[in-house]
């Protein structure tokens, strides 16, 4: 620990909502921020300390290379001391990674794999199984001396001979050379006879020397060796009478002749040019039909409509062509498209040219040639989906980078592997090769996959892609990537790296967390976890409400003493003055229910799993036991596909039934809502229209014959003009980052004068987007529909949230919570049951994420609102609180990976409790039942 006078010290911070607060944090100690959500936190820890600590830094850059790095803005504070450069590790953000980012790439391991490669791999011709190595004279030498003794050979290099050439002139070039023989055919042919035989296979070999093995010159022989490269163009050939043995200077197979790159460390990599695999561009995968779109229900016919792109009104005529020729092709129209013979699908497929029949895939290419309008591009993107890459099989990588080989495998079969399986793989590398090269690359590649498997990721491969991962498991491959570069006196700050993962697994990260600190760093995060929280050296509580009604410093010590904070909802909820009830009873599942058969998508062991409707069931497990491969990736897109909503890719299943319960299957995830800031809370939940209406209702926009376009930014007329509604002007400046300077026209209001004279009661448009969700609900209480639009928001706990705080701004639990009040913000007579009222599920992916206690309250009220509308909730949960109010528990494991797929527990959360699994034990010690 260091000694305390060394601290940050921050005085009068006012970012964002923070009310000019003073405080110290010590360096090197665990730091814990917590508060309600929207109290401040994150302004403080990203907008303060990472946002200071990032900007000193890159300010003792270059002009030059400032411009291609992220701009930050100076924290609006009086003063700040002290600050480390920071390093920040926030949520996953908003969209998805690209399908070229894995796991390897996001943590650098597959670089350091990659320079591994390209130093100490050997390239191995796939075709004949040996060695490809650049020869010289030394090494055709060290082929020679294995040679038996008493062996007779010849060193020659080799020639090709066209048809057409003049052998006669051809021989007499070499006699002048001083060759005298050439071997055509096997058979030795002396020059001195002019013109020799035309080699059936174009090619001769010139003989430089003839020696025997053993009773041959070194000084001789080596001097032939170089004089057949150099005539040969850097090839060379040892004849016997049993073989030929060929010798490249470059990277060229001897046996087979097929070139190869020299290995570099971009061959390795599948984002770059040279190392891409040509046809999927190192994607792994290319775009192609998918059947199961094209063909949905295979139990129809031909003619019945099985091919549903031929069903429709514009290319009904290819399925007439197709019934015209089904007879002579042999394919029956008339019994289901599943009891096909393989090889009828495929005429279907590639056609018939002898009988003018293009198939499917004759077809699309005619489509193609059109796809310049834009309703053939969507009619296309309907019927396409992704396969493995035919030429590479998914390694993403061309042929001669998987040439390359580091102990018997290429580093596609080592991406492969499990994260704890590379590991031994390279332990055996190290014990086997002392090379300075491989020992300090094989060193920076288990620092990181030490913290992989430290932090519960042992079982992932390298190769898995970036965007299947979970939410707790992205947050955690980000973490390695931070936290495995082994810096030292840095500020690292964390965005709850609870997220995603298993109340057991919480000491795991503890020790992470205290590892890293005790490395000379200091550690700031933000969390709710009360493990985590009882763990930090120091606690710092923000509050006491959220928005305007937070942002101050309520309590700043060990986490013991924030018991007795007045105002604290944290020191309510740590002493157990407050907390979440348990249901007194749970919901009969007497609603119908999904059941899934057979799934066994990634690590799901062919599960078979009765999801009842009508009731919240949390699907729960440690993380990596296959929950969002369960929900996310097999029942939610069969069930989309089953109801006709969407052709979706759903993962490996047999069967889905149940589903007539339904009419519909809602996924709210935490993906943002948009990118720029014309999207906000107001526009997304509908409720900037009755605003806007209300405002064009009033006497003075009647006079000016205002309408309700005339109250939005996003078209001509009521905007400001200089900044199209923006706000804001950027103005370039070269090598320096671009200011982003408030409009001097309308001030950052986004609104022409004329628009802003217009008021309701005192306020005009600009200032109502400034007001939160709780203070316009009070605000607008005279118009019923724009409270119930955003009474939501207030359900959900986002109260806090300016109406026009742009979107992009919102964390993705806030986003996730947004979308779910745009469910619940219907009139107010739909919030009464109804029988003729749609059906719908909803699953939701851990909708705690981020939310204190307190809020976890208020969201629980919102499910629960919904339940009540007979609607249906598949929630995948970790947090107790959520799990102890479930109704219905599916518990996935036992372990992750390999080890979880299965379910190891059903039940009421009283009955999941009295199990020996590791939700099991959770839920006991949260319901005080005894297993």
């Amino acid at each position: 620990m260091a000694d305390d006078s060394r601290c940050i010290r921050l005085r009068g911070v006012r970012v964002h909502n923070l009310k000019g607060i003073d405080l110290d944090l010590p360096l090197n100690r665990l730091v814990v921020l917590t508060g309600v959500s929207g109290s401040g936190k994150s302004s403080l820890a990203f907008d303060t300390l990472y946002a200071e600590g990032q900007r000193r830094y890159i300010e003792t850059f270059s002009a030059y290379t400032r411009q291609f790095l992220e701009k930050l803005d100076k924290p609006e504070a009086d003063r700040i001391d002290g600050i480390p450069p920071a390093i920040a590790v926030a949520q996953r953000s908003g969209g998805r990674r690209s399908s070229r980012s894995t796991v390897g790439t996001v943590t650098e391991v597959h670089d350091y794999l990659g320079l591994l490669f390209a130093r100490t791999g050997q390239v191995i011709c796939p075709v004949c199984g040996k060695g490809v190595e650049p020869a010289n004279p030394a090494t055709v030498a060290r082929t020679i001396d294995a040679l038996p003794e008493k062996t007779r050979y010849q060193i020659a290099f080799p020639m090709e001979i066209r048809p057409d050439s003049d052998r006669g002139a051809l021989a007499g070039i070499l006699r002048e050379d001083g060759f005298a023989r050439v071997r055509v055919d096997g058979q030795v042919v002396s020059l001195e006879a002019g013109e020799f035989p035309m080699p059936s296979d174009g090619s001769i070999d010139v003989i430089v020397d003839r020696l025997v093995r053993g009773s041959d010159s070194p000084e001789r022989r080596l001097d032939s060796i170089e004089t057949a490269f150099a005539k040969g163009l850097g090839r060379c050939r040892i004849l016997t009478d049993a073989d030929a043995i060929s010798f490249y200077q470059g990277w060229r197979c001897g046996h087979c002749g097929i070139d190869y790159l020299e290995p570099d460390p971009r061959l390795f990599r599948y984002n770059s040019p040279l190392g891409a695999c040509p046809t999927c561009e190192g994607f792994g995968r290319v775009i192609d039909l998918d059947m199961d779109r094209i063909v949905p229900d295979s139990s129809k016919t031909l003619r019945g409509g099985a091919i549903v792109p031929w069903t429709t009104p514009t290319y009904r005529g290819q399925l007439a062509d197709l019934l015209d020729v089904a007879t002579d092709l042999g394919i029956p129209t008339d019994v289901p498209f599943k009891r096909l013979t393989d090889a009828q699908r495929q005429t279907i497929v590639e056609g018939d040219p002898n009988h003018d029949f293009p198939g499917l895939r004759g077809f699309f290419r005619w489509l193609e040639k059109k796809s310049y309008k834009m309703h053939v591009r969507v009619f296309l993107s309907r019927w396409r989906g992704y396969s493995p890459c035919p030429s590479c099989g998914g390694a993403r990588l061309r042929p001669e980078s998987l040439a390359v080989r580091v102990d018997g495998r290429n580093i596609a079969e080592v991406s492969a592997l499990k994260i704890s399986d590379v590991t031994p793989f390279l332990a055996g590398l190290t014990e086997s090769d002392q090379n300075p090269v491989v020992q300090r690359v094989v060193r920076q590649i288990r620092a990181r996959l030490d913290y992989l498997e430290r932090i519960g990721l042992g079982y992932l491969t390298l190769d898995r892609q970036a965007r299947t991962l979970s939410g707790g498991e992205s947050q955690r491959v980000a973490l390695t990537t931070a936290l495995g570069s082994g810096l030292v006196n840095t500020l690292y700050v964390l965005d709850e790296p609870s997220i995603g993962l298993h109340p057991q697994d919480s000491d795991r990260l503890i020790a992470i967390l205290r590892s890293l600190r005790d490395a000379g760093n200091s550690v700031v995060v933000v969390e709710h976890d009360q493990a985590i929280i009882r763990a930090a050296d120091l606690l710092v509580d923000i509050g006491p409400g959220a928005g305007e009604a937070g942002g101050q410093l309520l309590y700043n010590g060990p986490p013991d003493g924030i018991v007795g904070t007045p105002q604290s909802a944290t020191a309510d909820f740590l002493s157990g003055r407050r907390r979440i009830l348990i249901p007194d009873r749970r919901r009969p599942r007497d609603r119908g229910h999904l059941k899934l058969t057979g799934a066994r998508g990634h690590n799901l062991k062919g599960i078979d799993v009765t999801f009842p409707l009508g009731v919240l069931c949390v699907v729960t497990g440690v993380s990596g036991s296959g929950k969002s491969t369960l929900v996310e990736e097999t029942l939610y897109p069969a069930l989309r596909r089953r109801l006709g909503n969407e052709a979706l890719q759903a993962a490996p299943h047999a069967t889905l039934s149940g589903t007539s319960d339904l009419n519909e299957a809602v996924l709210v995830d935490q993906l943002p809502i948009g990118r720029s800031g014309r999207s906000n809370p107001v526009t997304y939940l509908k409720a900037f229209d009755e605003i806007r209406k209300t405002f064009a209702a009033t006497h003075d926009a009647k006079l000016r014959n205002y309408g309700a376009g005339q109250f939005s930014f996003n078209v001509e007329g009521g905007r400001c003009n200089s900044c199209e509604g923006n706000g804001f002007l950027a103005i370039d400046m070269q090598f320096l980052p671009d200011v982003m300077m408030r409009c001097p026209e309308c001030r950052g209001t986004r609104y022409r004068p004329e628009t802003l004279e217009i008021t309701y009661r005192g306020r005009n448009i600009a200032e109502v987007l400034e007001l939160t969700a709780r203070e316009a609900f009070a605000f607008f209480r005279h118009r019923p529909k724009v409270q119930a639009r955003l009474r939501p928001l207030l359900d959900v706990g986002l109260d806090y949230l300016r109406l026009g705080q742009p979107a992009s701004t919102l964390s993705g639990g806030e986003a996730q919570r947004l979308k779910l009040a745009s469910y619940l913000a219907t009139s107010p007579s739909a919030m009464t049951r109804s029988a003729n009222r749609p059906k719908t599920l909803f699953v939701l992916d851990e909708p705690t994420t981020g939310l204190h206690p307190a809020d976890t309250l208020k969201l629980l009220d919102a499910l629960n609102s919904l339940l009540d509308l007979g609607q249906s909730l598949i929630v995948i949960e970790h947090s107790p609180d959520v799990m102890a109010c479930a109704d219905w528990i599916i518990d996935l494991g036992p372990g992750a990976g390999d080890d979880g797929g299965r379910i190891v527990a059903e039940g009421t959360p009283e009955e999941v409790a009295r199990m020996d699994t590791a939700t099991g034990r959770v839920l006991a010690n949260w319901l005080g039942t005894k297993i």
